[in-house]
């Protein structure tokens, strides 16, 4: 399989394909999902000592350059994991901690550092409670949502001509990265009525959950891209 079907959002599907080729891999580019930036209302009081929390660039992307986010980036930057961490500094985050990319390993690291307080930049679709981990551990924290994820209203062109081109013969490989995208692809199959030539590479087991029915699935041993291209390439 040297196709590879990319599910996520752009910009990172972008950046993704790019590595994708430099391993000799053919990317398309299909997202599934759109962002749409929330922002802030004003400019959020941050007392002394109160850390940020960040669990995907997306949160970043939301409220770079804005005036709440200038404020916030002087303050210590928690991130989920490296990617989230990356793009914190690009955006001028002074000081990041990257936790190992999932939410549980970023609750470790918070309760670890025992801030005063945290302000966390959220999605409105969440699939765990960090403000309720960390209040529960004696640790004020407060959401603010900043960005939404909406799915396509239509299967984007290139996932079209992908599925139509592939097969038992010439099987698609498929990079899947969250469960919402995941759940998009299902419906835009569906509606395409694809049932074969597809594996599928997951993210997480949370990910994979609804694609065992498509088709072989592999999960990541960890949770980030390094670990999801790396099987990838053990597998194909």
């Amino acid at each position: 399989m040297s196709r590879v079907l990319l599910t996520r959002p752009e910009p990172v599907a972008g950046r993704t394909a790019r590595q994708l080729l430099r391993l000799g891999y053919a990317p398309v580019v299909a997202p599934m999902m759109r962002m749409r930036a929330i922002g802030l209302a004003g400019v959020p009081e941050v007392p002394p000592g109160a850390v940020v929390a960040v669990t995907s660039a997306r949160a970043i992307e939301a409220v770079q350059g804005t005036p709440a986010w200038e404020r916030l980036r002087a303050h210590p930057v928690f991130a989920v994991g490296e990617a989230t961490a990356s793009a914190a500094k690009d955006a001028g985050a002074l000081r990041v901690e990257a936790a190992d990319g999932d939410l549980g390993s970023l609750c470790a690291h918070l309760l670890r550092a025992r801030p005063g307080s945290v302000v966390y930049l959220a999605g409105r679709q969440r699939s765990g409670d960090l403000c309720a981990i960390l209040q529960a551990n004696d640790i004020p924290c407060r959401m603010h949502e900043v960005y939404d994820m909406e799915a396509l209203a239509e299967p984007p062109a290139a996932l079209v001509a992908a599925l139509a081109s592939c097969g038992p013969e010439d099987p698609l490989a498929v990079l899947v990265y969250s469960r919402r995208s995941a759940d998009a692809l299902i419906a835009a199959l569906t509606r395409l009525d694809v049932h074969e030539g597809l594996v599928f590479f997951a993210l997480s087991d949370q990910v994979a959950e609804p694609l065992h029915a498509l088709g072989p699935c592999h999960v990541a041993a960890e949770p980030s891209e390094a670990a999801l291209i790396a099987l990838l390439e053990k597998t194909c």
